[in-house]
């Protein structure tokens, strides 16, 4: 079996070609296999389906019958156990495959395999990977659909993709001396993608190779032409410095010498990473789409280089010398270059499907944004960052005599910035991202690295590391899920009294990072210090005199309010030694009237997503008993069943809402009770009306409700909140030059709203 998309929309068997059906039922199977086993929205296959706008109003009738029908196309014949599967699974559908079976899978491991290999310096089997990969290609994806007018995005990341690893074969190609085979390949390719500069710099350098110096210097003048004429834009300072070079005909732009074939010792002993400033692959000048990482470097031997020299495309840089010495002595002035104990981290960014109707200067502003706040955290703990390439950032923390140790400063780096990056955990949801679609995957390894830094006008700058360290952090990396930190087991050992971990089932010992342990003083919202004593001084108030109070959080940011409710939610269960229960839940929207009720109820109780509906009953059961007594529980027990088992369909919310709030005073009387709510601008009228009612009808129950939302609750409820006698209302503004509002505005166009 085998299906494929770099080409014609085609689907083989051992028996021959498999007939699709018509354009919808192939669009729409070619949609889902451009996201392979991942879940597609009904609404986005409809949208892809059917253009905007164009739609019938019985689209999705009309996607049912295709679904229906592609399942019988992908049914496995008898004695097949490998066929795939098209699953509906909420919201959508999904297509369950084995990534050898799809073109498009196979193209995208070749490529990774080549790009790591040029990493590593292995250009011989870089070339070979990134050939077969562009072997698969048969003509533009998906041709026949776009011949009919299909024209997702999807499509032209896909042709930049391979435009993407066709440079890096070139790159191969020419670290393997192979100029000449590849000259006319690339002229064609630099007249077909005259903006792109990454490909003349190669051109050039072929040409050079080739004894045709002038044609080279030639290359650069058109290049300048069309940037100057058509963007107004001068040519980046690679092409510059590699025009520069031409002329002075500088030997380091000679053929190299035949590479060996690379063995596991000389892999081992070879480092990886790029010179500052020199970016053989980024976003920038490649036509990079979100969600694609890739590199092609250049494997360079450490040392600075010469004055005025940068390194370019396919150039070693310092012949002769060996690639990483066991150590050496510090070079003149403040620069160095020796081997010596560091902490990496390595970052990844990725944009989802959500990010595609953006315009391109917005992405690039986002992921721009996204790198710079990572800069800053890592300069915050005392790193540096040493390489960008399109999404992937690394950072070096170096071993010093007046800093914390190397691997707690990265560990800590990668917090600050997932934490930056994410709303809070627990207590109301996992970490989700503050912007939909945007992700970031971090690994952080410990060891002994090379590390060059040479003097420049200003000092020592920014440092070169390389070796085997970075290729273990590079594959700890691929592993990562998003959202997640994950640490090598030496990291682990170095910074486990001061992180929290948790071990993850990999065959190499891996490490989930969880956070930082608290420590005395400690405060992760330590700006909010005078509202979250206003806060616990009404907590005291409440335990006082045994009256309700509400406190009300107003602030545009969900991140900065969430994050104090959680912070308010942690000082007080471990503040004090009077006992106190804390229930707490995210509202989602005005259609869930009682999902937090419910959550509320199950906390008090006991009930977990693993309990079945008779257990979750009789844990109710056993705590309105002893709360209200048997003779009120057998009276609320029917109405509050419903929220602790689930089976909330058709059920009236009003009753449901009352025998709640009689519960909670009840069990507020004996241990004071701190109800926390965020977003509840997005609750109906129901539940505003009864968090209001819970505070104003209980006048002496020690019961303390937080509110978070933002300002809109106050535009549809004015008079917020009616007859509670003890309130307060807090409006917070967003700390001067916050990272995540420097985020939420890049994200958007300059009329858009970051809200």
């Amino acid at each position: 079996m085998e299906l494929r998309l770099l080409g014609p929309l085609e689907m083989e068997r051992d028996t021959g070609l498999v007939p699709l059906g018509g354009t919808r039922q192939r669009a729409a199977l070619a949609y889902l296999l451009l996201h392979a086993n991942e879940v597609v929205p009904t609404r986005r296959l409809l949208s892809a389906v059917w253009p905007t706008g164009r739609a019938p109003g019985t689209a999705r009738k009309i996607l049912q019958n295709a679904i229906w029908r592609l399942r019988r196309t992908l049914a496995a014949p008898p004695g097949d156990t490998d066929a795939p599967e098209l699953l509906t699974q909420a919201p959508g559908y999904m297509v369950r495959v084995a990534p050898e079976q799809v073109d498009l899978m196979r193209f995208e491991r070749l490529a990774q395999q080549g790009r790591t290999a040029l990493l590593r310096g292995d250009a011989q089997c870089a070339r070979q990977s990134l050939r077969d990969a562009l072997d698969l290609w048969h003509g533009p994806a998906l041709s026949d659909l776009v011949e009919e007018g299909t024209a997702w995005p999807e499509l032209t990341a896909l042709e930049q993709k391979r435009l993407d690893v066709m440079e890096d074969r070139f790159e191969g190609e020419l670290l393997c001396g192979e100029h000449l085979s590849v000259l006319s390949e690339l002229d064609a390719f630099v007249q077909a993608e005259p903006l792109r500069e990454r490909a003349p710099r190669q051109l050039m350098l072929a040409l050079y190779r080739c004894g045709r110096q002038a044609d080279a210097l030639d290359v650069y003048a058109r290049v300048r032409t069309a940037l100057v004429e058509g963007l107004g834009l001068e040519p980046g300072r690679e092409i510059q410095q590699l025009q520069r070079d031409i002329l002075a005909q500088d030997s380091r732009l000679d053929t190299p010498a035949p590479l060996p074939p690379a063995t596991a010792d000389s892999a081992a002993h070879t480092p990886s990473g790029l010179w500052p400033g020199h970016r053989s692959w980024s976003g920038a000048d490649s036509g990079a789409v979100p969600g694609h990482e890739g590199v092609a470097v250049t494997p360079a031997a450490p040392g600075p280089p010469g004055p005025g020299v940068a390194a370019g495309p396919g150039v070693p840089v310092g012949p002769g010398r060996s690639p990483e010495p066991q150590d050496a002595a510090p070079a003149s002035g403040d620069g160095y270059a020796a081997r010596r104990p560091a902490g990496v981290l390595m970052l990844r960014f990725g944009l989802g499907a959500e990010f595609d109707d953006l315009q391109g200067g917005a992405i690039d502003r986002v992921l721009d944004t996204v790198c710079e706040l990572a800069r800053e955290k890592m300069e915050n703990s005392g790193g540096c960052s040493t390489m960008s390439v399109g999404s992937v950032l690394l950072g070096v923390f170096e071993e010093a005599p007046d800093r914390a140790d190397c691997a707690e400063r990265a560990v800590r780096a990668g917090i600050a910035i997932r934490d930056s990056l994410s709303l809070p955990a627990s207590p109301f949801a996992g970490n989700i991202p503050v912007l939909k679609g945007l992700s970031m995957h971090a690994a952080a390894v410990t060891g002994t690295s090379y590390v060059c830094r040479w003097p420049s006008a200003e000092g020592s700058g920014r440092p070169w590391v390389g070796g085997e360290l970075i290729d273990l952090c590079e594959a700890m990396l691929d592993s990562t899920p998003p959202g997640e930190v994950h640490v090598c087991d030496e990291t682990r050992r170095r910074t486990e009294d001061s992180i929290e971990y948790h071990r993850l089932p990999l065959p190499a010992p891996t490490w989930q990072v969880r956070g930082a342990k608290p420590e005395a003083g400690d405060s992760p919202c330590a700006e909010r210090d005078s509202e979250l004593e206003l806060m616990t001084g009404f907590l005291s108030r409440v335990r006082r005199h045994s009256t309700p109070h509400l406190i009300t959080v107003l602030e545009r940011s969900e991140a900065g309010r969430t994050r104090l409710l959680q912070e308010f939610h942690r000082r007080v269960v471990n503040v004090g030694a009077d006992p106190v229960r804390v229930l707490s839940g995210t509202v989602a929207g005005p259609d869930d009237v009682l999902s937090v009720p419910a959550t509320m109820l199950a906390d008090y109780c006991g009930v977990t997503c693993q309990d079945g509906a008779e257990t979750a009953r009789l844990k109710l059961t056993a705590v309105l008993r002893e709360v209200t007594g048997p003779d009120r529980a057998a009276e609320l027990l029917p109405l509050l069943n419903t929220l602790v088992t689930g089976a909330r369909t058709g059920v009236e919310p009003l009753p449901v809402l009352r025998a709640w709030r009689l519960f909670m005073a009840e069990a507020a009387r004996p241990t004071p009770l701190v109800l926390v709510w965020n977003n509840l601008h997005r609750a109906d009228d129901a539940l505003l009306d009864a968090v209001e009612q819970l505070c104003g009808e209980n006048p002496d129950v020690p019961l303390l409700a937080v509110v978070g939302a933002r300002n809109d609750l106050l535009t549809r409820r004015p008079g917020w909140p009616r007859d509670v006698r003890h309130t307060m209302t807090m409006r917070l503004a967003p700390p001067a030059d916050d990272a995540l509002d420097r985020l939420l505005r890049s994200a958007f166009l300059p009329d858009g709203d970051p809200a």
